[in-house]
C-alpha cells in the first residue's frame, strides 16, 4: 500500500504527537505497513509551515530540520512534473495530487476540507487520518488470522 501525507498532519503529529497521524507513523509506518510517498514540494512546504513564528515556541530550529529529513528519508521519493493538473479547490494543493498519481499511491490522507472533499481521484482514495486508522490499516486481516489458526492447528500435536 502506498500513502501520500498531507503536510497539515505531519505538523499535526510534530506539535501533539497524538491521535491517528501518531498511530499511523508511530505504528504503522514503523511497521512497513505501508510505503510513504513524498516529493520536493510536500517536503518543502512541510518545512516552509513549521518556520511559521506561531509553532516556533514548541521546537528549535535543528528539530524542524531534523523533522523534515526524517520524512525524507522514511519516504519514497516520487517526481511531480512541472505543470500540475489543477484538481484541488486551492491550486496550492494540487502537488498533492501529483506526487500521488506519480507514485501510484493507493491513499492520501488529509486533514483539509478542500482536498477530502475530492474523495477520489482515480484509484486513489482521500480520506482522513481516523479514516485510515479505522477502516485501512486498523482493521484486521481476517484471511491472515484464519490461515495463522488452521497453520497453528496443522503444527500442533493435539489429536482430534
Amino acid at each position: 500500500m502506498r500513502v501520500v501525507i498531507d503536510p497539515n498532519l505531519l505538523v499535526s503529529y510534530l506539535l501533539t504527537h497524538r491521535g491517528p497521524i501518531a498511530q499511523i507513523l508511530d505504528v504503522h509506518l514503523a511497521r512497513e505497513d505501508f510505503t510513504l510517498l513524498v516529493c520536493p514540494q510536500l517536503l518543502e512546504e512541510l518545512d516552509r509551515v513549521l518556520q511559521y513564528a506561531k509553532f516556533q515556541r514548541y521546537f528549535n530550529d535543528e528539530t524542524r530540520l531534523r523533522f523534515v529529513a526524517l520524512i525524507a528519508a522514511l519516504g519514497e521519493l516520487a517526481g511531480v512534473p512541472d505543470e500540475l493538473p489543477r484538481v484541488v479547490r486551492d491550486p496550492k494543493d494540487d502537488y498533492l495530487i501529483a506526487c500521488a498519481l506519480t507514485g501510484e499511491a493507493d491513499f492520501i490522507i488529509s486533514g483539509d476540507k478542500d482536498v477530502l472533499d475530492l474523495q477520489t481521484v482515480g484509484r486513489i482514495q482521500i480520506v482522513s487520518a481516523r479514516y485510515f486508522v479505522d477502516e485501512t490499516v486498523g482493521k484486521p486481516d481476517e484471511e491472515g488470522i484464519l490461515k495463522e489458526v488452521r497453520d497453528a492447528a496443522e503444527g500442533s500435536d493435539v489429536q482430534t
